[in-house]
């Protein structure tokens, strides 16, 4: 299951880079997130003729794959920079979406909450994280809280599986994706 994971993981990533050509980055958000990735669990289940079934929402976790006696429990997050608009003017009149305190608490929490869940030993926890700050950001970032020099991974004691960025497939954006392992 881990590999299956991983490796739909990084096809989700790289697909994402060639449809933010067509799709800016400001329309997607967490559900385009979990949808991409599922659709690409199941062609990598029928390629490989595996049955994998999957539940959304399920008792409150984005995501459960089952594979045989195999679970997965993914929690996904997607942080951007998001503008909001003038419903009549179209004109941008502030953020949506910013690095906050709250963002990071929410992702501390969502930690937490995964690591508390008793499961049999053979189920893995997860957590998709999609960042992105813009390329001329002067201000806080997702970067700041998520990337290398954060030290997120070892203040949170999360291993990390895959690690993908920075890349800007849109040339405004930086964006980053990674991919964690909760230990019980």
């Amino acid at each position: 299951m881990r590999q299956l994971v991983i490796n739909a993981f990084k096809n989700t990533v790289s697909q994402f880079k060639s449809d933010m050509a067509l799709m800016p980055i400001e329309r997607w958000n967490e559900a385009v997130f979990r949808f991409m990735f599922s659709r690409t669990v199941t062609k990598a289940a029928r390629e490989q003729m595996l049955k994998v079934d999957q539940f959304f929402e399920c008792d409150r976790v984005d995501l459960v794959l089952h594979k045989n006696s195999e679970r997965a429990f993914i929690e996904f997050k997607f942080y951007i920079h998001s503008p909001k608009h003038d419903a009549l003017s179209g004109e941008s009149c502030g953020w949506k979406g910013f690095p906050s305190e709250k963002n990071l608490s929410e992702f501390m929490n969502c930690i937490q909450t995964l690591r508390a869940r008793s499961v049999p030993p053979n189920t893995l926890k997860l957590v998709a994280l999609f960042y992105a700050d813009p390329v001329n950001n002067t201000g806080r970032r997702y970067e700041d809280d998520y990337g290398d020099r954060s030290c997120i991974d070892n203040e949170l004691k999360i291993r990390r599986l895959v690690a993908i960025g920075p890349f800007s497939p849109n040339g405004r954006d930086n964006c980053h994706a990674r991919l964690y392992e909760i230990s019980s």
